[in-house]
Formats: structure tokens, C-alpha cells, sequence
């Protein structure tokens, strides 16, 4: 599969000569959960479903901590938007773009701060496929997660049955 293909996780198909999305809002950027640590809770959940942890996956989650993990990161900075999805027209029924467009894809800010009801902050990004030369690679990515991703997850645990060991 290629990143032209690519239906579900892997790299977007994003113009190497384009600039990545970014978040602009002022709020704590540095201050969370690192990305890799929130995507190896979640397959370690994901594994463990059914079951309590086994003691090695309970030792790696109790490593994951929420803190200051990216101290030169200002609030003020920007910050590149997360890759959470591209939905080609073709394999979603009644998904149609404006202008030709194919592709849409899916960004967002993994800091539940934005607006009134503290959200995270979603980027639609239309274009068409054919249009894209070279795709970026590596695709920039956000360092760490915001704090509501914390609770979050506890709260998925609880739903899970409760304790765990």
C-alpha cells in the first residue's frame, strides 16, 4: 500500500512543497502526555482487553507521565496539527468535495483548549489527488498530547472494568 492508497493510518497524502497545518492559538504546548507514550497506552489497552495487564505492560504505564516534556516549546509557538484521517471520496458513499476535489483530510490539535467548551481544534483539508507531486516525508507531528488526554484514558479504563493491576 502506498500513501496514494492508503486507506488508515500511515502518512497523508500531503504536498512536500506545501506547509503542514499548525495550531496558532496560545495555550501550554510543552505540558502532556509524550505522543509515543499515548500510542503505546492505547495498544496496551487495546491488547489487554478482556484481561488485566500483565506486570511488564502495568510497569510501562505507570512510566507514562504527564508533564513539562518539551520545556523550549512556547505557548505562543506553533505547533503541527496531528494526521488523524484521509477520506477519499471514492470509498465514502455520498462524500462529495468541492471543485473536483477527492481527498479530504483530517488534522487536529491534541490540546483539549480551544473555545468556549475547551475543545480540541479540527482541520478539514480538501484537494485533489492528482495534484499532489511529491508527498512529505517524514510528516510533522505534534511532541506531546494535551493533559485531557489523561483523564481520557483513566476514564476508559474504568469503563473496561474498573481495576486493574
Amino acid at each position: 500500500m502506498t500513501v496514494r492508497t492508503r486507506r488508515r493510518a500511515g502518512p497523508l497524502l500531503w504536498p512536500a512543497d506545501e506547509p503542514w497545518p499548525v495550531c496558532t492559538t496560545v495555550h501550554s504546548k510543552g505540558t502532556g502526555h509524550l505522543l509515543p507514550d499515548v500510542r503505546l497506552r492505547r495498544r496496551i489497552q487495546n491488547e489487554a482487553r478482556g484481561r488485566d495487564y500483565t506486570d511488564e505492560e502495568q510497569l510501562l504505564l505507570e512510566g507514562m507521565t504527564c508533564g513539562l516534556h518539551v520545556p523550549d516549546l512556547d505557548d505562543a509557538d506553533p505547533l503541527p496539527l496531528l494526521a488523524v484521517a484521509q477520506l477519499y471520496a471514492r470509498d465514502v458513499p455520498d462524500l462529495v468535495g468541492p471543485d473536483g476535489c477527492d481527498l479530504l483530510q483530517v488534522f487536529w490539535c491534541p490540546f483539549e483548549v480551544h473555545g468556549p467548551d475547551r475543545t480540541i481544534d479540527v482541520v478539514l483539508k480538501w484537494r485533489r489527488a492528482e495534484d499532489v507531486g511529491t508527498a512529505l516525508t517524514p510528516q510533522p507531528e505534534p511532541p506531546v498530547a494535551g493533559r485531557e488526554v489523561r483523564r481520557r484514558l483513566t476514564k476508559l479504563d474504568a469503563r473496561r472494568g474498573g481495576r486493574r493491576r
